[in-house]
């Protein structure tokens, strides 16, 4: 990662410059190992999600990781901002310091040598031969040894300091350098939050809408299964037919009302379409267009239209509380009140759709069945 390198080479510049203090007792260091713990987890996060099955709520976890990940970077790159901005205060403050330093050692040192110009070309040998002659040579070269031992440590503390001072103005140009680009960093990763944000935004619009017409649909899914109780339950309230054969003795040997490839079956299923369960009453069959649709045993039409959300509908009443529905005709050929036997023609299939042309179901006492349960076990494919 770009912000962790330039950390790296941060870190280098200032080891020349400032003791650093411990990352352990450094809030923002503590922030900064915080962060960037966060930022693995949820790029490994992102990874899982983006291999995953694609529905609307891991798309939508998906988005959320994305636009996190983001302001971790920016939060990242905007701590260690922090600490380079902490380090030049820290490295302009020692460079004054040392230039006040430096500065008062001048004029030490510039003391020093007009004390030795007042003493005469000769200098300190001159002070010897005074002393010589005026009987106090010991003296004299204790006065000229420590003189001259003084301007040695004032000149050799004058060059330190000096080599000090290029060394933290050196650093401070480094740093200002890592400042900078920090900075150029920073703004570009903003740039990119910025982006995620309006992506992300964007697409959540976009699932909002989907979701908000998936719920819809599904209402709409659950208000057509409640209309064709409510039908079915009125179906029922009326005289029944009596046949002379029970239909439940042949229970696993009915013929199926079409060549058909089963689509969905009975019972509960997840739609990822709605990212919820749906429950199915029949079965939903694929069908050929145009394909003969028969009826599975002896019975009388108890219901031939239209129905809301069905499409053509055919309900036959087979005595004794058993019924067995089909929907999705393109034609109806028969009507209410009409006798049918096993393998009379009820309509003709629609074209093909993609979750099935045709619905197929049993009901028993105003309760859907299994149909499979019913219908012999060979399923055309």
């Amino acid at each position: 990662m770009m912000g962790t390198v330039t950390t790296r080479r941060l870190v280098a510049a200032l080891a020349l410059a400032w003791p650093l203090a411990v990352a352990a007792n450094n809030p923002p260091a503590v922030q900064l190992e915080s962060v960037r713990s966060r930022i693995t987890e949820l790029e490994s996060r992102l990874a899982a999600l983006t291999a995953a099955s694609a529905d609307v709520g891991r798309e939508r976890e998906r988005l959320a990781a994305e636009r996190e990940l983001a302001e971790a970077r920016v939060h990242e790159n905007e701590l260690v901002l922090v600490g380079a901005k902490e380090e030049l205060e820290r490295i302009r403050s020692e460079v004054d310091r040392l230039a006040a330093s430096l500065a008062s050692r001048r004029e030490v040192l510039k003391r020093h040598l007009e004390m030795v110009e007042l003493l005469g070309r000769p200098g300190p040998l001159q002070l010897m031969f005074d002393a010589a002659g005026h009987g106090d040579l010991e003296r004299a070269v204790t006065t000229v040894a420590v003189l001259t031992a003084g301007q040695a440590r004032l000149l050799q503390e004058y060059s330190e300091l000096r080599v000090e001072h290029a060394t933290r103005l050196a650093a401070l140009s480094q740093i200002l350098e890592e400042v900078k680009r920090e900075a150029g960093e920073l703004a570009r990763r903003r740039q990119e939050l910025e982006r995620t944000h309006r992506r992300v935004d964007a697409r959540l619009a976009t699932l909002t809408r989907s979701r908000n017409a998936a719920d819809q649909e599904l209402a709409d899914l659950r208000e057509r299964a409640a209309g064709l109780e409510r039908l079915m339950g009125v179906l029922a309230e009326r005289e029944r037919f009596t046949g002379s054969d029970d239909i439940r003795r042949y229970r696993g040997a009915l013929p199926w009302p079409a060549q058909a490839r089963v689509v969905r079956g009975f019972g509960r299923h997840y739609l990822p379409k709605y990212a919820t369960y749906t429950v199915c009453n029949g079965l939903r069959l694929d069908v050929g267009s145009g394909a003969p649709v028969k009826a599975v045993f002896p019975g009388v039409v108890a219901f031939a239209r239209h129905f809301k959300g069905y499409g053509n509908m055919v309900v036959v009443d087979h005595g004794r509380g058993v019924y067995s529905l089909v929907a999705g005709l393109a034609t109806i050929h028969v009507r209410v009140g009409q006798r049918v036997s096993m393998g009379s023609r009820l309509g003709l299939a629609a074209p093909p759709a993609e979750d099935g042309n045709l619905y197929f179901e049993i009901r028993v006492a105003e309760k859907p069945h299994d149909p499979r349960r019913w219908l012999q076990l060979e399923e055309v494919e």
